[in-house]
């Protein structure tokens, strides 16, 4: 039996609608839960140190009977959030890298399946070198990702070798308001990665079904055993 590795989206997990169709379609699942989402991030001891130091702020401003102080440390932790969601974001997006790489070196798989977020774990798995077989990618958010944690553009393809991307197969939709089509045609271009679109939003909804995930999964082994 084919087994895939599933990477879940942002707010999703590894028992989330694409990991339970994946396992309908006959395949065997592997998943494991990254360090992402809300739910996550509320616990990163870098947001828990900032609303600590801006409520202190506060705080003594308004011990002091200072207004002015008070303002000017609100104004303070305003404008110091952004900056504090950058870094955890890409804490966030480097750890559940570190969680997919760990998982891959202990568990064999025949492909890797990711969708959004976990679209752009798995490319940089492929850019690392972490990963080299058969890869689904659905709606990947590799350069959204990049945009809202600050960094330069993602490279994602360039300047891999032909073979790293022979096997890759990129599914969007094109009413997909979430991470721009553009994006993965970009990813594509000048690669031997293939893109199909189709008629749907960012989550798939109607069309990542048991036999599309199937076709799928199985059109990016025949090319890896051709």
């Amino acid at each position: 039996m084919t087994r895939v590795l599933y990477v879940h989206g942002l707010e999703s997990g590894p028992t989330g609608k694409k990991a339970r169709v994946l396992a309908e379609a006959g395949f065997e699942v592997s998943a494991v839960q990254m360090p992402c989402g809300r739910r996550h991030t509320l616990r990163d001891p870098l947001l828990a140190l900032w609303a600590l130091s801006s409520v202190s702020l506060v705080a003594f401003a308004a011990w002091l009977a200072a207004p002015w102080l008070v303002l000017a440390a609100l104004v303070a932790g305003a404008t110091s959030f952004p900056v504090v969601r950058l870094f955890i974001t890409r804490r966030v997006f480097t750890r559940s890298v570190e969680v997919q790489r760990r998982h891959l070196a202990e568990t064999p798989v025949d492909v890797v399946v990711g969708s959004s977020f976990g679209g752009a774990v798995a490319v940089e798995l492929l850019r690392a070198g972490h990963w080299r077989g058969p890869t689904v990618l659905l709606c990947p958010a590799y350069a959204l990702v990049s945009r809202r944690s600050g960094r330069p553009p993602h490279p994602g393809f360039d300047g891999l070798a032909p073979e790293a991307t022979a096997h890759v197969l990129v599914v969007h939709g094109t009413k997909d308001e979430t991470v721009p089509l553009e994006d993965s045609r970009r990813l594509v271009a000048r690669t031997n990665a293939r893109l199909v679109t189709v008629d749907d939003d960012h989550r798939l909804s109607a069309t990542a079904t048991a036999a599309s995930l199937r076709e799928w999964v199985q059109a990016v082994r025949g090319t890896a055993t051709e």
